[in-house]
């Protein structure tokens, strides 16, 4: 230790040691002209090394700082979409199981005499607990009534299907079907509520109720306004769909969710002590959030933050309402912060998800700081050199006498050179350049200054390193999702003609996913010479997991096909394969067809799947109401039944996903492309228009309606004309 001190100590002195040995033997006018050249190069350095610093800093700096901000708002917009998409996926499915219940209702109004009376049973108080079927009438209905008894063992068969919505969705608290006529059919948990205190069964006045009223008065899907349950404090919220017998308003089906999931969502936005989130409904109002107080806390009665006093906050929150999706910056309660908001476009909420500006520039100032005190203490040791070069030249200069020119200027050469050379060398590094090399061995005070700098700038270059090293690993990302966006494509037919040598007919389709990979698909084939299989499905979600499950699907599907099955087969095999390994719970709608080549029959199934719509000679356009049994991957014991037509030459059918009638209008209208816009843009086609010109007339309605808005779901059509046998 001793010998290391005393090493270490000699190598400070060693610069006092060249001016004392030199300075003996120069004349004094030259010490002093030596003494001044020497404190102007030393002052010199001091100020290269500060102005380097200041330029290096600030360099660094601004990088490190745009570089943060970027990937902060990147992965805020990407975690709020994120949030947001979970959100809506809880809102579609609870919107779908409805949407299930209403056409389950409308097929029975609809077709009476296929179904057999099948009335259901008052509430029982032993029940509650667990999901049953009741039934409730209105104070103003007598149930005793014929009519009310026939219509009661008619609707009644709809009570499989809301047991088996309830119980396939976790959010669903009850589920039912309200009649004009006073009564509904329920399913729920909670049948010893449907009592009063003395055990009296209380009325139920369902066309009172907002989400009755609200789809009876739009005619159409409508939910309400988050309320308090009316058993629970839980928060809950309910829709409701009208159910028509021809354009005859019989009832309302409707169903209610409770949002403890919405509460776990915002708290399991992760971005450290400081982040925040909060989702926002369509009234501007603050519904959960994980601020405890303050401007966006979610309390009772909470203001529209559309009228808020602070414009930039009113402003955020109205484009968030409109559907839109960014990330922003504005002061929230004194603290400059970075919003990123998202649409659940189901409902017309909003997620959003802030993070303080100090958070995001911690990184940066800690960087600043750091490299301030390695600077600052390469200044002091520099300072202290100088000091005590200084003292020394004091000193040297009251015994110097005879000092000789040729050693003053030895001693200049040998220690201002090097400085000199340092200064340089420090005073080219600005911007981009971090270069500093440093090849001569002075052994002195410059040498560890060198030294000192050297190390400085290694661990510049490290940094920027990592900083290019996680750039490249996004463009990596992005470049296989682009892969398995072709992967996919390829997946599909996409040749056309695909049969040329074939005379029958002319089919075309195309797919347009709303990700870089979709859950939609399409198929056609032929399984023999005779005979041509057409498929339309839709996958649940969207995205990467939505893409491997369409493809699993697709394939199962074409090769239950090829075996010589019926669609009726096809479909129950392939929810028998599905749902033997379908621990995701995800379920895909299908509908398959096998046209006869020679005959025109043909012969189709449908699995939950949109309605397919046929053109007869001379005829427009029209949708077919065709037999709907339930999804695939739901249910495994499953049988799917098969219905027939007959096409005549110049029959054309067209098939389409959701994604076609669900488009949403541009500018945040928030109004769907529909069914009728889609025939309105069939029937445009001229009654000789080729497969290809027909989809591709629809194609242009949708991008006339859907403007600049973003896709919300993937688009998938196929158009088939049916020729004969020449």
């Amino acid at each position: 230790m001793y010998k290391l001190e005393e090493e270490k100590m000699g190598k400070n002195r060693s610069l006092g040691r060249k001016i004392l040995y030199s300075m003996i033997i120069l004349v004094i006018g030259m010490l002093l002209a030596y003494g001044i050249i020497f404190t102007l190069t030393m002052k010199n350095i001091s100020d290269t090394l500060s102005g380097s610093n200041r330029k290096l800093t600030g360099t660094i700096g601004d990088k490190s700082s745009t570089y943060m901000s970027e990937q902060s708002m990147y992965r805020m917009k990407e975690l709020a979409g994120e949030k947001a998409d979970i959100a809506d996926d809880i809102f579609t499915n609870f919107r779908r199981g409805v949407s299930i219940v209403a056409s389950v209702a409308e097929e029975i109004y609809a077709h009476p005499d296929k179904f057999k009376a099948r009335p259901a049973a008052l509430p029982d108080p032993k029940n509650d607990g667990k999901l049953s079927i009741q039934v409730l009438y209105s104070s103003k209905t007598d149930p005793a009534d014929p009519e009310i008894i026939r219509e009661l063992g008619l609707i009644g068969n709809v009570q499989d299907t809301l047991m088996a919505v309830n119980d396939n969705l976790d959010d669903m608290a009850s589920i039912y079907v309200a009649t004009e006529s006073g009564f509904m059919v329920q399913a729920d948990y909670i049948s010893g509520k449907k009592f009063d205190e003395e055990g009296k069964l209380l009325p139920l006045e369902a066309k009172e109720r907002p989400w009755y009223k609200g789809a009876a008065e739009s005619g159409k899907l409508y939910f309400t306004p988050v309320t308090r349950d009316a058993h629970t404090p839980r928060l809950g919220l309910m829709c409701g769909i009208p159910v028509y017998a021809g354009k005859k308003l019989m009832g309302v089906a409707g169903a209610g969710m409770y949002l403890e999931n919405m509460e776990e969502l915002v708290k399991s936005v992760d971005l450290g002590d400081s982040g925040k989130a909060c989702i926002i409904n369509e009234s501007g109002q603050v519904l959960f959030s994980t601020y405890k107080e303050g401007t966006l806390a979610a309390v009772a009665d909470a203001e529209d933050q559309r009228k808020s006093l602070n414009s930039k906050l009113a402003d955020l929150v109205t484009r968030a309402v409109d559907g839109g999706s960014d990330v922003t910056t504005l002061t929230l309660d004194g603290v400059p912060s970075y919003v990123a908001y998202a649409p659940m476009k189901t409902v017309g909420w909003s997620m959003l998800v802030i993070l303080p500006k100090e958070a995001v520039e911690a990184p940066t100032k800690q960087l600043l700081e750091n490299i301030s005190l390695i600077t600052n203490k390469a200044f002091e040791e520099t300072n202290g050199y100088i000091k005590h070069a200084g003292n020394l030249l004091l000193v040297i200069l009251g015994l110097a006498v005879l000092i000789a020119l040729a050693v003053s200027v030895a001693l200049s050469r040998q220690i201002v050179r090097p400085i000199k050379l340092l200064t340089d060398k420090v005073g080219a590094m600005e911007g981009n350049n971090l270069e500093f090399e440093w090849d001569l061995n002075t052994g002195d005070e410059t040498q560890m200054l060198a030294e000192s700098f050297g190390s400085m700038t290694r661990r510049m270059k490290d940094y920027i390193r990592d900083i290019e090293t996680i750039t490249a690993e996004r463009e990596r990302i992005g470049t296989e999702l682009a892969v398995a966006t072709r992967i996919q494509a390829a997946m599909l037919p996409s040749i056309f003609p695909p049969f040329p040598n074939r005379s029958e007919f002319d089919i075309y389709a195309l797919m347009k996913p709303a990700k870089e990979v979709g859950g939609d698909f399409y198929d056609f084939f032929l399984i023999d010479d005779d005979h041509l299989c057409m498929v339309m499905a839709d996958v649940s979600g969207k995205g990467v997991p939505a893409a491997l499950f369409m493809m699993v699907s697709k394939i199962i599907l074409q090769s239950c096909a090829m075996l010589g099955k019926t669609p009726g087969e096809i479909l129950t095999k392939t929810n028998e394969a599905i749902c033997s390994n379908n621990n995701e719970n995800m379920f895909v709608t299908v509908w398959v067809g096998v046209l006869e080549l020679s005959t025109g029959k043909l012969t189709a199934a449908n699995a939950g799947h949109e309605y397919p719509v046929i053109k007869e000679p001379g005829q427009p356009f029209r949708i077919v109401k065709d037999k709907h049994s339930f999804v695939l991957g739901a249910f495994g014991e499953k049988v799917y039944e098969e219905y027939e037509m007959q096409f005549e030459p110049g029959t054309k059918i067209f098939l389409y996903t959701d994604g076609v009638p669900e488009a949403l209008g541009g500018e945040g209208s928030g109004e769907m492309f529909g069914t009728d816009r889609m025939l309105e843009a069939l029937n445009k086609a001229a009654s000789d228009a080729s497969a290809h010109e027909i989809l591709m007339e629809v194609y242009k309605g949708l991008e006339d309606f859907v403007n600049d808005a973003d896709q919300f779901d993937d688009l998938t059509m196929l158009c088939l004309e049916y020729k004969g046998m020449n």
